[in-house]
């Protein structure tokens, strides 16, 4: 069997955008960039740039089809 180890921010955000599940962390969603760098650094350890949430890349947008619909409509990409 395979294991391993849950994403925190993935599942902080994931819980915040469901709020009919009733689930509730007081987790500071606002700290988790600033934590995530620091566990970073401390384990020498890049965090991959295409990571959700806290990646460097989590919120770029490229040109074309993609782009234009995140002009017309942000929410339909951004959903955090």
């Amino acid at each position: 069997e395979r294991a391993g180890n849950t994403s925190l921010e993935e599942v902080v955000m994931i819980m915040r955008q469901h709020p009919y599940l009733n689930l509730d962390t007081d987790i500071n969603s606002k700290l988790l960039w600033d934590t995530s760098t620091m566990v970073s650094q401390k384990m020498g350890m890049p965090v991959q740039p295409n990571k959700a949430i806290v990646g460097s890349n989590a919120f770029a947008h490229s040109s074309g089809i993609h782009q234009d619909g995140v002009i017309k409509q942000r929410e339909t990409y951004e959903i955090i």
